[in-house]
């Protein structure tokens, strides 16, 4: 076997199994969702009843059937261990002996948790408690200093071997995000950060205001890469004698993640430009590359200028390829993880010779891009 075949093996090889479910359709072991939402809407709380019903063997929120009680593992990075979350989950009938979180030893010693650094203690964790559950609230307080949570290649760095230790161990890892401030951007693109911590997870959900009820909030599917799309549930939050809040779940919804966010819209506004350009980009972009001759006519229809994409293009990371088809020069944009299809590249003619090397420096000089045909 030569060193190029040495790294691959066949299909044949690999032993077929089954997804395990945590919580049927919506959470699986071996895999990592992101739970989504402005603060106070109770996704923090959805976490720790999660945890209360997994310790207890009690049936899910959706009436999926109980599970055997396992343990969970919670690091919280805004509330409290002993005056909130604690408390919360006594409220909620845990058994908090079953429920995990940093020592005051460890952090003494070590400081906070971080991603990647801190992923070999986590493991050693695991092994010991066996949890079937890990919630990380909010995942940006356990990000290293050197992760850039802006760039998708950074946070990938940390997040890909957290998904291996999720898949090895066999259980299931909640990171909780708040949104972003636009207001005007589909649900896959409103959770704060890189899109890359999106990509990374097999499930997301939407917490929101219903904005029929303001009294109930809704838990919205806004990915799921490992099955169907699961109803979006309903609950409200309530307080009980004692101060601490009272989750209760009131069934189905049938407002999706995307209804949610435009019913919050109150205000009719005009958004920025720099916004509306984000917004045209990432769904422009998202059925695959488009080539930048498409793009300006498609923009010049929404009334975006080159040079706003050209700026917006570099803070939401989308990534430029020049190639050679048709005997000319065309230049490609594409989101993170995306590719060319090979029937969009076509070798050069042997007798034309490439002018991309003096092109390129043109293009960055000039970001109206006043070198390519628009026709």
């Amino acid at each position: 076997m030569n060193a190029a075949s040495a790294m691959l093996e066949p299909l044949s090889n690999v032993i077929p199994r089954p997804l395990d479910w945590l919580w049927p359709g919506r959470l699986a072991r071996g895999k990592l969702s992101i739970f989504d939402g402005d603060p106070e809407l109770g996704k923090s709380l959805v976490t720790l009843d999660l945890c209360a019903r997994l310790t207890t063997g009690r049936p899910l929120p959706d009436g999926s059937p109980a599970i055997e009680p396992g343990n969970v593992i919670i690091f919280n990075g805004e509330d409290g261990a002993a005056d909130t979350v604690a408390p919360r989950l006594q409220a909620l009938s845990a058994d908090v002996a079953r429920v995990f979180t940093c020592g005051q030893e460890y952090l003494d010693k070590s400081g906070p948790f971080r991603l990647p650094l801190d992923l070999g203690h986590l493991d050693r964790a695991l092994t010991d408690t066996h949890a079937v559950l890990v919630v990380l609230d909010p995942i940006m307080a356990f990000l290293d200093a050197s992760i850039n949570a802006a760039s998708d290649m950074s946070v990938r760095r940390a997040l890909s071997p957290l998904a291996k230790l999720a898949d090895h161990h066999g259980c299931h890892i909640i990171l909780v995000r708040h949104l972003n401030k636009g207001r005007h951007f589909r649900s896959l693109y409103r959770g704060g950060g890189s899109i890359g911590l999106l990509a990374v997870c097999r499930s997301a959900f939407l917490f929101a205001r219903d904005p029929e009820d303001r009294s109930r909030c809704v838990m919205a599917q806004i990915k799921n890469n490992l099955g169907p799309r699961q109803p979006s549930l309903a609950y409200r939050i309530d307080s009980q004698e004692a101060g601490l809040p009272r989750l209760e779940w009131l069934g189905s919804s049938p407002l999706s993640a995307d209804q949610l966010l435009a019913g919050a819209e109150v205000k009719p506004c005009q958004p920025a430009p720099s916004l509306r350009a984000s917004d045209f980009l990432l769904t422009f972009l998202d059925e695959g590359p488009r080539s930048t001759l498409d793009i300006w006519k498609a923009a010049k229809e929404q009334g975006l200028s080159r040079r706003t994409l050209q700026r917006i293009r570099t803070k939401i990371d989308v990534r430029t390829r020049t190639v050679w088809s048709a005997n000319r020069a065309l230049t490609y944009w594409l989101l993170p993880g995306q590719q060319l299809a090979p029937g969009m590249i076509d070798p050069p003619a042997a007798d034309v010779p490439s002018l991309e090397p003096w092109l390129a420096p043109i293009r960055e000089q000039y970001p109206d891009d006043p070198l390519e045909d628009e026709s």
